[in-house]
């Protein structure tokens, strides 16, 4: 035997080692065996063949074992195999595909992003590649790389030629480029027509009713939100999670009856139920007489502050058909609440036991719309049905107010564990009332940046609030303003709940509750008039009347 013949009998030693799974051996032997036939210079083209060859089987036994490690989940072996097949072979797609898969179980974000990048490089010719490249890029959060690939990728083979996961996959990563990159209102619409399109190819499937249902609401095309909950309707069996996002649907479109009907369904859905404590009594059903009962009224732990300055404002109604009344509120609140003109007892989420309180029926606070069949023409709260306490009015009038200026009490962002942030505001957009003239600007967010304030030359802003850790005091602050700009948060709640001029700023895609803020105020509150931006996030088309609004009331004075 010569001696390349020698050398080719290693071929089945390393062979056999990854048959055998002893896979650094089977490493070790090969890169050796490549080395030895490289350096064989007596017959170099048949030495070069078994190169060849050795190199396809070596690809071959390679993938099929990372195939079996994957399979059974062991991602550390795998990415052993994978890394030395890819370093045999770095055009192998399969090979390409398995080490993406290991490195995303194994947290390894950058690589993968590199790896992804590679295989789209090499995946000219097989566009079938590019969901799986897509979704590596979307979860490495690179949204607008994914985005690209799968617009690329349906131009290519037409929308009508698409799977419905090729649908569903559209609809996820135009809205994800919407949260995360840009508000642009034709990412949601495009994700809107990819989910219906999926959804109607699958119309068992609840999770994609559900997506276009509470898509489609957002952006105000209703038909196909109609449409959509119609055809899960005929065709799978209703759950409570989709009755809670059609009763949004329903109260954005006025339909209240229904929006009353499910809305209570937010305790049973499955994804991310209200939890509420539990009570020793029955839920009022709205209808039993409470005339000599006692009512116990629960604000739901899963909503805001401003929820709640809302959800008061039916507390009136409710102090005149119940005996006596009892209001469990959050423990930021309760200094506002507990001294209230209507007799009704406040409790402290935090301090209270609810096992020690004597009543007879109890209700969820955002339950009170439903239980009392409130309709566009009783929904709303009025104003005026919380007051600050007048000693700390007085208190801060004298310390803080105390000049002759027309004072404006500002709010450009809500709670920053808020996911949605379409609802903030930058102070930079707020630099048009540095033009007023005899004014005073107070925030009125916490945890507001100071630095940002400076863009303020002529009218320093007050950031009055930073010193404040109650609605009792911040109340008596906005008691002292002549008006208040606010985004939707929970200011413009409490101010609306005042009675204070509220001049409300709202976003062109806007949350379900402002179901027409067409009008001059917003329907819940009659003091807080809407003024909303002509596309997302054009602050300045609603800031310009808001301001010239504020100079004829500083005229009015």
């Amino acid at each position: 035997m010569n001696n390349l013949e020698m050398l080719k009998l290693d071929r089945a030693l390393w062979s056999a080692y990854i048959d055998r799974e002893e896979i650094e051996n089977a490493i070790n032997c090969y890169e050796e065996y490549i080395n030895n036939l490289k350096n064989d210079k007596e017959d170099e083209n048949s030495a070069n063949n078994e190169v060849i060859l050795s190199k396809r089987l070596f690809q071959i036994k390679m993938n099929i074992l990372a195939d079996k490690y994957i399979k059974e989940k062991n991602f550390k072996k795998a990415l052993i195999v994978t890394s030395a097949a890819f370093k045999n072979n770095n055009f192998d797609i399969t090979c390409v595909k398995n080490y993406i898969a290991c490195l995303n179980e194994l947290k390894q974000g950058d690589l993968v992003v590199s790896l992804s990048k590679h295989l789209e490089s090499i995946s000219d010719n097989d566009i079938n590649n590019y969901p799986t490249i897509a979704l590596n890029y979307s979860n490495q959060g690179l949204y607008t790389e994914a985005l690209e690939l799968m617009e690329k990728y349906t131009k290519i083979k037409g929308e009508d030629n698409l799977k419905t996961e090729d649908y569903v996959f559209l609809g996820l990563i135009y809205n994800k480029c919407y949260e995360k990159v840009s508000h642009k209102c034709s990412y949601l619409q495009n994700s809107v027509k990819f989910y219906a399109k999926a959804a109607f190819n699958t119309p068992q499937s609840n999770v994609l009713a559900r997506n276009t249902i509470m898509l489609a609401t957002k952006i105000g095309d209703y038909e196909t939100a109609y449409k959509c909950w119609n055809n899960l309707q005929k065709h799978s069996q209703v759950t409570p999670d989709d009755e809670f996002v059609y009763s949004k649907l329903c109260l954005k479109t006025q339909n209240f009856e229904d929006w009353n009907k499910y809305y209570d369904t937010r305790f049973i859905k499955e994804d991310r139920p209200v939890i509420m404590p539990e009570f020793k009594k029955e839920k009022w059903n709205g209808k039993t007489d409470l005339s000599d009962k006692v009512l116990l009224v629960y604000c739901d732990t899963e909503y805001g502050f401003g929820d709640t300055f809302l959800v008061w404002g039916y507390m009136p109604r409710i102090a005149k058909i119940a005996k006596h009344s009892i209001f469990v509120t959050q423990d930021e609140i309760y200094d506002l609440l507990k001294n209230n003109e209507y007799g009704i007892e406040i409790f402290s989420q935090d301090k209270v036991d609810l096992d020690k309180l004597t009543y007879d029926y109890y209700i969820p606070a955002m339950s009170l719309p439903a239980v009392l069949n409130l309709d566009r023409s009783n929904i709303s709260t009025g104003s005026g049905y919380i007051k600050a306490d007048l000693a700390l009015v007085n208190e801060f009038k004298e310390k803080y107010f105390n000049n002759d200026k027309f004072k404006i009490g500002i709010s450009f962002a809500g709670n920053k564990k808020n996911p949605n942030k379409s609802r903030d505001i930058p102070v930079k957009e707020f630099n048009l009332l540095d033009t007023l003239e005899n004014v005073q600007i107070y925030n009125l967010t916490k945890e507001a940046n100071e630095k940002e304030f400076e863009i303020f030359k002529n009218n320093k802003v007050n950031n009055i609030i930073k010193d404040f850790h109650n609605f009792a005091q911040t109340a008596a602050l906005i008691a002292n303003c002549d008006v208040i700009i606010s985004s939707d948060n929970c200011m413009l709640n409490l101010a609306g709940a005042m009675g204070i001029k509220t001049l409300g700023l709202f976003n062109y895609l806007n949350d379900i509750r402002w179901f027409d803020l067409t009008g001059d105020d917003v329907v819940w509150f009659n003091s807080v008039k809407p003024f909303v931006c002509k596309e997302m996030d054009d602050w300045q088309s609603a800031l310009v009347p808001v301001v010239n609004e504020i100079k004829q009331l500083v005229k009015m004075r």
